[in-house]
């Protein structure tokens, strides 16, 4: 022990003694540390560390899937569900959720609640308390007695101060008093609400309640989760389902045809979406820490080159190899352990940077912190790339030749020969490295670019957007609905600044939707599961022309048919194309399938082909039918302003309020930050893989330039006895430079293998783009080839200006 703090000793005096040197490597190892530190923070967070329920690997989320549709986690038909929980032997138990939103009045003012209806059974299935009160009891399952709810920490402490007396009290929520039984843990928000671009997590907990008309097979709007017996697995359960869905499918073929059950372990679920991209961040970081140990290495060689003569005394006065190669390797550790420290400073700023860089819908993201996993991750890196970035460096010094090293003078070009192939191995692995980052980078920022290119089908500029959910207890009526919208519509309108107002069930980019089975009249009705399907949206009279959406044949909208049901239907070019190919639809009648009693709709208009779901998501057969046609009790106003359009938010509230004093609004979002949020993912990776890329091509080039440095530095007689005998600078130069490239190519060579490998991980992160575009191979070869011959030009330059007669002296 006492040896090893003697080497440590020793080892900081040495450093100490070369401040520059010892600078320029820690801040490198820093860099690499830090952000390998901040990227596994997020990596912990969101891929690692247990979701805070009862053996969660035992959970999962339970779809309807049909492959056929291209739909693989499909929201599941409540018919279907009570059958499931009925015939499955997997199962110790289910539960069913539905997403909904709920309207809070009280002494403040009204707001909406993201709401999730759940079974009796859901919290216990979860095996999650409650952290004041407690959660929901199995007779408030029943349809009657389930005026009960469970509120989120979130919701407990913004809206009621947290106060601990509310448990037992009544809150009012859709203009009906409501039991507070129980206040969730404040871990429980992990549970996402599915399909909102917005980040929006529920909030407020109600029993569900199946009605005595919940057997019917119509419809799927449910999720479902579900808790493995023990020593179940997933195969084995998948495949009981399997064989439950056929069953259902032959037993109700008109409904279930081409339908089965899909079941997702609730991990994948949270995070599947996110996985590759993280994954593809950690490899990033990862090349960044070995770049920056290669190009520490180099440093480390040069310095030995320097001590060639301290360690042949060291040699010549008895010390064994293993004890001059324990001493380096000790330096080269204190190296990685100051660099480590400072990596974690940075890590800790870093992780902030990446919270503030990262899409709201990152889950578990705001729990990412420097944990002792993360804190074990941190020592044990720093450890690693001691022993990796010196272990070279002190197999070389560790074998002098001491007839030269002890020579005044002496310059050992034996071992410089060999010092010279570690160095310039060293720097094609950085070239190779940082281009294969570099390609990954540039193909992520060109797919984000494409992306952004893509029209979303509507002029986003200046459009607010804002939800309003009626409460069913106050418009039970359509016609009370109709009224509302339509008053809301006119008051909107006459606002100040406001050029035109309109409605939507469903707003692109907001998440959410409807889409059924569409019969076209005249044509035989197809089998079972192999109707026409199309998504389902109800406007107002406004919309079309306030989200700048063209009519590309036939009419819209009459007054007469935005104010009674008169069934007519407006349609997408998608839908137009694919469903009446080479005919005209206007005139054509189609049945939609979202009503108890279904009946044919007329044909009127064509409009341009709107993206919904995504950028990256092409339109869908869309139908549009006017307000009465299918009344919802919800609806998404959207206003498009002169001026600044989220200026306006106030004024509508305030019209809102003036029509129903306890009607909140909801989700006030500009279109521009909705489609924003819908690329927020592709912009988090292309952002930092961009930024990685940038540092690694930094650390690249300053390697190429201290291994062409120290060269010259090393050939500063050869060089002037060369231009003594009458050598040209120029001839000096292209020498030089001629060397480096040899370097910066073989690299490149390397590094254009590599990404034609690794780059495929990428196929699922990219959008019109290949993991193998020639145009991005091409020009990161030529950016990293540029970069790397201004480093060679530089100390090749100064060469040529060498004196010769000092240069002679040199020896």
């Amino acid at each position: 022990m006492e040896a090893v703090w003697q080497d440590l000793r020793y080892g900081a005096r040495m450093l100490v003694k070369s401040p520059a040197f010892t600078a320029v490597a820690i801040l490198a190892l820093a860099l690499g540390i830090g952000a390998n530190t901040a990227i596994f923070s997020v990596v912990n967070a969101v891929l690692i560390r247990s979701l805070p329920f009862r053996e969660p690997d035992r959970l999962v989320m339970v779809w309807e899937n049909n492959r056929n549709r291209g739909r693989d986690q499909n929201v599941i038909s409540p018919a279907n569900y009570q059958d499931w929980r009925e015939q499955n032997a997997v199962f110790e138990s289910m539960a069913a959720m539905f997403d909904t939103r709920s309207n809070l009045t009280g002494a403040d003012d009204p707001e909406e609640v993201a709401t999730q209806l759940v079974e009796a059974n859901f919290f216990d299935l979860l095996g999650v308390g409650a952290a004041l009160g407690r959660t929901f009891v199995p007779e408030e399952g029943q349809p009657g007695n389930d005026q009960v709810v469970v509120l989120s920490q979130g919701l407990w402490k913004r809206r009621f101060g947290g106060d601990p007396a509310l448990v037992g009290k009544t809150i009012k929520l859709n203009g009906r008093d409501f039991t507070v039984v129980g206040i969730a843990p404040a871990r429980f928000q992990l549970l996402i609400r599915q399909g909102s671009q917005t980040g929006n997590q529920a909030e407020l907990w109600m029993p569900l309640a199946f009605s005595e008309t919940s057997r019917v097979r119509r419809g799927r709007s449910m999720m479902a989760i579900a808790r493995l017996k023990p020593g179940v697995t997933h195969a084995q359960a998948q495949t009981e389902m399997d064989g439950i869905g056929k069953r259902l499918e032959e037993q109700y073929a008109a409904f279930n045809t081409g339908w089965g059950i899909n079941l997702v372990p609730l991990q994948n679920q949270l995070v599947g979406a996110i996985r590759p991209a993280l994954l593809v961040l950690l490899g990033a970081v990862a090349f960044v820490l070995l770049i920056a140990c290669a190009n520490v290495a180099n440093l480390l060689l040069a310095r030995a080159a320097s001590r060639q003569r301290e360690m042949a005394i060291r040699a010549a006065l008895g010390a064994r190899r293993s004890r001059i190669i324990r001493q380096l390797l000790t330096e080269a550790t204190v190296l990685s352990v100051l660099g480590g420290a400072l990596g974690l400073g940075l890590a800790i700023w870093g992780v902030d940077l990446l919270l503030a860089l990262a899409p709201k819908d990152l889950t578990g993201l705001k729990e990412v912190g420097i944990e002792y996993r993360v804190l074990g991750f941190t020592i044990a890196v720093s450890v690693l790339t001691g022993v990796l970035f010196g272990l070279a460096p002190a197999l070389e010094a560790s074998r002098p030749n001491l007839n030269e090293s002890l020579k005044e003078g002496g310059r050992g070009a034996a071992a410089g020969g060999r010092s010279h192939r570690w160095r310039s191995a060293f720097v094609v692995v950085e070239v190779a490295l940082a281009l294969v980052l570099l390609i990954g980078a540039g193909l992520m920022i060109r797919s984000f670019a494409r992306l952004n290119s893509v029209d979303p089908g509507f002029d986003s500029n200046k459009l607010v957007s804002a939800r309003i959910q009626l409460p069913a207890s106050r418009y039970g009526e359509n016609s009370q609905r109709i009224a509302f919208f339509k008053q809301l519509s006119d008051r909107v309108q006459a606002i100040p600044g406001v050029r035109s107002a309109g409605a939507i069930s469903f707003l692109p980019f907001a998440g959410g939707g409807a889409a059924t089975s569409i019969l076209v009249e005249g044509r035989p009705e197809p089998p079972p599961g192999q109707r026409l399907t199309g998504d389902v949206r109800v406007v107002d009279g406004g919309y079309f022309e306030t989200m700048g959406i063209p009519l590309l044949q036939g009419r819209t909208f009459t007054e007469r048919e935005l104010t009674q049901e008169s069934h007519v239907v407006m349609i997408n070019e998608t839908m137009a194309r694919d469903f009446f190919p080479g005919e005209d639809p206007i005139g054509k009648r189609v049945t939609i399938a979202m009503k108890d009693q279904n009946q044919p709709s007329e044909i009127i208009g064509v409009v341009r082909d709107v993206r919904h779901v995504g950028l990256e998501t092409p339109a869908r057969a869309m139908t549009y039918w006017p307000y009465p046609e299918l009344v919802y009790t919800g609806m998404t106003l959207v206003v498009r302003a002169e001026g600044e359009p989220v200026a306006l938010a106030g004024a509508i509230r305030r019209e809102v309020l003036a029509l129903d004093k306890d009607q909140p609004i909801a989700d006030v979002n500009t279109m521009e930050q909705l489609l924003s949020a819908s690329t927020s993912r592709a912009r988090f990776s292309a952002t930092l893989l961009g930024v990685f890329a940038g540092v690694a091509l930094l650390l690249a080039a300053v390697g190429v330039f201290g291994v062409m440095s120290y060269g010259v530095s090393e050939r500063t007689h050869e060089i002037g006895l060369r231009m003594a005998l009458g050598a040209q600078s120029s001839s000096v130069l292209l020498l030089i430079v001629r060397q480096g490239m040899v370097l910066t190519l073989a690299g490149i060579a390397i590094g254009l293998a590599a990404a034609i490998a690794l780059t495929r991980v990428m196929a699922s992160l990219l959008y019109g783009v290949t993991p193998t575009d020639l145009t991005t191979f091409a020009a990161i070869s030529v950016l990293l080839a540029l970069v790397a011959l201004v480093a060679c030009y530089l100390p090749a330059k100064r060469a040529t200006k060498v004196d010769p007669m000092i240069a002679l002296r040199y020896e």
